[in-house]
């Protein structure tokens, strides 16, 4: 894990969530680290079955032209009640 990241991962940080901070937050070593730690499809299943209400605007918008693919709304972090 970098010593630089702008969010939380730690040891017990699934792939699933790691994969989707990258998207969401990652700077450009975190992207390179990524992709040398996870295989292209592993990333592509994270993004093909992603997790509701975890996803940034930004990083959805970035995965789906990346993966040409479209996620559902509810992807989108919300903070309305």
């Amino acid at each position: 894990m970098s010593k630089q990241l702008k969010w939380v991962a730690g040891q017990k940080t699934s792939a699933k969530v790691y994969i989707t901070r990258v998207f969401n937050f990652g700077t450009w070593e975190e992207w390179r680290r990524m992709k040398r730690r996870f295989s292209q499809s592993e990333i592509k299943r994270v993004v093909k079955n992603p997790l509701p209400g975890q996803w940034t605007v930004r990083g959805k918008a970035f995965a789906e032209v990346i993966f040409d693919c479209k996620m559902p709304p509810s992807v989108v972090i919300t903070y309305d009640l």
